[in-house]
């Protein structure tokens, strides 16, 4: 039965990294209207200065690599489809670890079994589709009519970027591991257990720091309060987390003299300013309600899932990551041309990312126990949300594979 599973998730991984791929080709070969960063990281792969500064070597690694035998383009373009189909590898990975935590399958039939298996598949290919919600073209929401309908409500799939999908596979990783050390480290502190988390910590980092900037400091705040709750008796083991963090602060610390000190080329002081919504603001009048509108179904189902949320930490540290992004994105600003760009706005969607993923876990929870649990009323609306977000991503998604400029979205 699982050989079957893996056959489906292998032919529906196919068919979605082909789609990606064929994408990706478009914009790095700069066919009209396909508009993307993806010029800037072809010119970077042949030496080629610009305007932007990209001291992540891992995908421009990866994609040198690959262009030696077909070409800088073709060598951009495969290298983020490859990273992407992994992180939708390493999501299906511990979606499916969590399931059967949270869902002992002793007893079941082969049948069940497999059900389970392609019902995680398919909440997994959701997960890596699924957008936020907006109105009709030219057609106001509420009274907020958005120029660009993702920009200013942003999305957990922000396909236009490639640089954001190619870090998601260690920044999953990441977020896993760290939430599990979280758990264990006060009782039972083992070097060997840190390693994954280090290291995909690390990897995150230089392939691109956005999701690093989120969880490290998020990271520091959970090991103060254990300090502070256990009155300083896990200093000596939050010693050691902090620890194996070093070789990621320091590379931080050379991205950070590499992008935002000095002056940019056209002469503007770089930095990081502070001030509150400065960015959003100009992509949105109305920010609560953008924030509702990127994450509607996170909202409905953590709230009907409050128990379970207060009883299993993996929940709450998706939230904390939510809310620790979205802080971020709010007070802080990339100095110059730059700051329309809105680059302190990926950690805010991998927050948007991790709230949905724990909510599709919570809908599969909420599904297998529907006979027993008074939620099971509340089960059509939340698959219909979830349905309007999948509609909304798959639109804007064949939206870019037209060639239309995305900017008109």
């Amino acid at each position: 039965m699982r050989k079957r599973s893996g056959i489906v998730f292998f032919l529906l991984l196919a068919v979605y990294t082909g789609v990606m791929l064929y994408l990706f080709v478009m914009q790095c070969y700069e066919v009209p209207d396909f508009r993307s960063d993806m010029p800037d990281y072809v010119n970077t792969v042949r030496g080629i200065a610009g305007d932007y500064s990209f001291p992540y070597p891992l995908f421009f690694t990866l994609a040198k690599g690959i262009a030696l035998f077909f070409g800088a383009p073709l060598g951009v373009a495969v290298a983020a489809a490859l990273l992407n189909a992994l992180g939708v590898c390493v999501t299906k990975y511990y979606m499916d670890r969590q399931v059967r935590e949270n869902i002992p399958a002793a007893g079941w039939s082969p049948g069940k079994c497999l059900a389970m298996d392609l019902a995680v598949t398919g909440m997994v290919f959701a997960l890596f589709l699924l957008g936020n919600l907006y109105s009709p073209k030219n057609t106001a929401f509420f009274g907020f009519d958005y120029a660009y309908r993702c920009m200013g409500i942003y999305t957990p799939n922000p396909i236009w970027n490639a640089t954001y999908l190619a870090v998601r596979p260690f920044a999953v990783i990441c977020f896993f591991e760290a939430a599990k050390l979280l758990q264990s480290y006060r009782e039972h502190f083992s070097w060997r257990g840190c390693i994954p988390f280090a290291f995909s910590l690390f990897l995150t980092a230089v392939t691109k720091p956005s999701y690093t900037l989120v969880v490290v400091p998020l990271m520091g705040i959970c090991l103060l309060a254990d300090l502070a709750k256990t009155r300083g008796k896990s200093f000596r083991n939050a010693f050691y987390v902090c620890l194996t963090m070093i070789p990621t602060g320091l590379d931080l610390l050379y991205q950070f003299f590499g992008v935002f000190t000095g002056t940019n080329v056209k002469g503007e002081d770089t930095g990081i300013g502070f001030a509150f919504a400065r960015v959003w603001s100009n992509f949105s009048k109305n920010i609560p309600l953008s924030i509702v509108m990127g994450i509607a179904l996170p909202i409905g189902v953590l709230l009907l899932n409050w128990r379970a949320v207060k009883e299993k930490f993996i929940y709450r540290f998706a939230i904390y990551n939510y809310i620790m992004g979205t802080v971020m994105f709010l007070c802080l600003y990339e100095k110059g041309f730059r700051m329309l760009h809105a680059n302190f706005s990926w950690g805010y969607m991998h927050g948007m990312f991790f709230l949905f993923l724990v909510s599709l876990l919570l809908m599969i929870n909420n599904v297998t126990e529907w006979r027993k649990s008074w939620k099971a009323v509340f089960l059509p609306a939340e698959w219909a949300v979830l349905a309007v977000h999948l509609i909304c991503g798959v639109n804007f998604l064949w939206y870019a594979l037209q060639g239309y400029d995305l900017a008109g979205f």
